[in-house]
């Protein structure tokens, strides 16, 4: 009788295991979107945005002493900087761009170039809502041409509804001993959820990154769920536009603490340029040739803790 009601056992244990089938994206959304509280939708939702255009250098963006865009190709770009993700709240905002020569080259040279300025718009859904300047700056040619570095820091006033922690209240990482061991393991952990295209994981992992990126984006519920979509690793964006996605091994890496020692990143050499987080390789399916790119992350350690969490 007893061999009879374990070998039943077994088997409807057997036949539950077999029956457990994965998860959709679906399933995992619903479960995802009931750990985040959707934010509070405000009257005027202001916006803070840099534009940028170089030529000829590399550059360095940091709002409030984190990392926000770096060029490092010293290609001529134009672009429009959101500036919302590094702002925690109101108050005095700090703004700060280093300016490297290109590569190879000593010096910034009689070539290079880099303009700035410096807006925001009281309510980005408003497409008729105008811009409101805050500043400009050019590099001044005589005074830098043979120069072999540039840094320059602005501070501005920003004034938002939300209030959010970041990275107030985290541990400084200079202070943390093995920080190094800490971070490639952290990584490494991160690479395993990767390869294995566990998106269940992969959005618990960053959890704490998306939850303040949608409160200063004001970000809808729709809005949310469509974030969580692309970020699926198996339907998300990055499937829309390679096939054969194979992520890469951690390589000729140097670890980063950002300037305000809170914040710390592994950086890998990529050629000419860097990426910051894990690299991978892939086919661009638009013309079928081999791209690489890389998913970013950054990490500090919050208060009452000892361990990486992803933070920006």
């Amino acid at each position: 009788m007893m061999k009879k009601l374990i070998s039943v056992f077994l088997l409807s244990c057997f036949l539950f295991s077999c029956g457990q089938a994965p998860k959709t994206d679906k399933q995992i959304i619903k479960e995802t979107m009931q750990a985040i509280e959707v934010p509070k939708q405000y009257q005027q939702e202001p916006a803070y945005y840099v534009g940028i255009y170089s030529s000829n250098i590399r550059w360095e963006l940091f709002v409030n002493d984190v990392q926000m865009f770096a060029h490092y190709q010293g290609k001529i770009t134009s672009l429009i900087v959101p500036l919302n993700y590094r702002i925690l709240g109101s108050g005095k905002q700090k703004i700060t761009f280093r300016i490297y020569p290109p590569n190879g080259q000593a010096v910034l040279g009689e070539y290079a170039a880099f303009r700035l300025r410096l807006f925001y718009n009281k309510n980005f859904r408003d497409k008729e809502d105008p811009e409101i300047h805050i500043l400009n700056f050019e590099l001044p040619y005589e005074q830098t041409k043979d120069l072999p570095y540039f840094e320059k820091s602005f501070e501005f006033e920003a004034q938002v509804p939300y209030q959010m922690t970041g990275w107030t209240k985290s541990k400084d990482l200079t202070k943390v001993p093995d920080l190094e061991q800490k971070v490639v393991k952290k990584i490494e952990a991160l690479r395993t959820i990767l390869e294995k295209n566990n998106t269940e994981a992969y959005l618990q992992a960053i959890m704490p990154r998306e939850k303040e990126k949608f409160i200063c984006l004001y970000a809808t519920q729709q809005e949310i769920e469509n974030s969580f979509q692309e970020d699926s690793l198996t339907n998300g964006e990055f499937s829309k536009i390679f096939d054969d996605i194979q992520i890469l091994p951690i390589e000729d890496y140097q670890i980063i603490i950002e300037p305000n020692n809170r914040i710390v990143k592994l950086r890998q050499k990529d050629k000419d340029d860097f990426s910051d987080g894990i690299k991978f390789k892939a086919i661009f399916k638009e013309n079928n040739k081999e791209s690489n790119g890389s998913y970013l992350f950054r990490f500090h350690i919050p208060e009452g803790s000892d361990k990486l969490e992803v933070i920006r």
